[in-house]
């Protein structure tokens, strides 16, 4: 082969990826800071320490690229998530379970807590995949309560109880360690009563 030959078709892909990757990254840098509003793309690519002229490979906007970051942060969160949740436990233990972790969240992963508490919507969407994933677990756990999904109070009650969450991640963020997981054990009681669930079986 050439010394002057194309590099092979994997090689290519995998600085392709690469590059994207580090946009992502700077754009959920970012977000993360609250300063996408503002943030040229000249900024972007060199937080990213790529070429300006790349950025439009990839993006056809600023504004995408932020929508990308922010749903990549919300499948990161999704995927850290499942990995802390034990399986075959029972609906309600599995939402207590998720709302508790997910309070603990800024501990671990404050990049990824600060743009839930920017992007809820992303949350609280019944037709993206993201929002079915968290709507499935609030139906499954109010099913044992024997509250009737698919109606007005379902949907407002979905919507409060993200709407907890995102308050009590917010608030996390400038807590304690010991603070943070106080709030978080807080969080999941109150989601028990806000939703009428039963507390057994659920740690206190």
């Amino acid at each position: 082969m050439s010394a002057f030959s194309a590099p092979p078709p994997a090689r290519q892909d995998r600085r392709k990826a690469r590059t994207r990757a580090a946009l992502v990254a700077a754009a959920q840098h970012l977000l993360s800071e609250g300063e996408d509003a503002h943030a040229s793309i000249q900024a972007i690519t060199e937080l990213a320490d790529v070429g300006f002229g790349s950025f439009y490979n990839y993006f056809s906007s600023k504004e995408e690229l932020f929508e990308a970051a922010a749903a990549t942060a919300v499948d990161d969160y999704l995927r850290w998530l499942s990995e802390r949740l034990p399986d075959g436990i029972d609906p309600v233990a599995r939402l207590i379970e998720s709302v508790r972790q997910t309070g603990r969240l800024a501990l671990e992963q404050p990049r990824i807590a600060a743009i839930l508490t920017r992007r809820l919507a992303l949350l609280d969407n019944g037709d993206d995949p993201r929002g079915q994933r968290i709507r499935a677990d609030v139906r499954a756990a109010m099913a044992v309560g024997g509250a009737v999904p698919e109606t007005l109070e379902f949907d407002i009650l979905v919507t409060a109880t993200l709407g907890a969450i995102m308050a009590v991640l917010r608030r996390t963020i400038s807590l304690s360690p010991a603070e943070t997981a106080e709030a978080a054990d807080v969080l999941a009681h109150a989601v028990l009563r806000l939703l009428n669930l039963p507390s057994t079986g659920v740690a206190r």
